[in-house]
């Protein structure tokens, strides 16, 4: 048990400070700061090879042509995003693109007839990627599980820790007087944050 609590500990260590400080930024939305933050808006021309993709009405195969313009974006623009979406509409032959990252999102609208291509990105600073990061907000996929595996040896550092005190009788019993003080503060900061 002591090697698990250790060890446990250990593995998310500067995940567990990482996300205590955010969680104390993301409590206090008045510290945010635009450090970092940036936004942009340019004109591009679609490459003569994706002008000519071939649009129709099934949502697989559009799927498949917005992907090729997406991985154009990501290669030659650097548009970054862990959430992709897409609509198009075939009478405007129109087509827009939304990147969705932690603390930015990059929208593009293509008008395909003529091939001209609108690029916007925001970014809301260091401290919002932060906090999104915290949230695993457009993260992607990887990002949540690490979050996870975080939670379960945050559990198994707290269990075992409840564990190794229990076995310390000298020590138990203040112990669990200050478990209970955790929670009776805790259910007083609930009440009180009801009225």
């Amino acid at each position: 048990m002591r090697l698990v609590h250790i060890y446990s500990s250990m593995l998310v260590l500067v995940l567990l400070l990482f996300f205590a400080v955010t969680g104390i930024t993301l409590n206090h939305p008045e510290w945010q700061s635009a450090v970092g933050a940036s936004s942009n808006s340019q004109q591009l021309q679609l490459p003569d090879e994706l002008k000519t993709l071939p649009w129709s009405d099934d949502e697989l195969e559009q799927a498949v042509q917005a992907n090729k313009i997406a991985d154009w974006l990501r290669a030659q623009h650097q548009v970054q995003g862990a959430v992709f979406n897409f609509s198009y509409d075939p009478d405007e032959q129109l087509l827009e693109l939304d990147f969705k990252r932690p603390a930015g999102y990059s929208t593009v609208v293509i008008e395909l007839a003529a091939g001209q291509v609108e690029l916007s990105t925001e970014y809301a600073g260091t401290l919002a990627l932060l906090n999104d990061l915290h949230k695993g907000r457009y993260a992607g996929s990887s990002w949540k599980w690490l979050i996870d595996i975080t939670g379960v040896a945050c559990l198994l550092f707290g269990l075992t820790g409840f564990y190794l005190l229990w076995r310390q009788p000298s020590r138990r019993r203040s112990g669990i007087n200050t478990a209970i003080f955790g929670v009776i503060v805790m259910l007083l900061a609930y009440l009180a944050a009801l009225h």
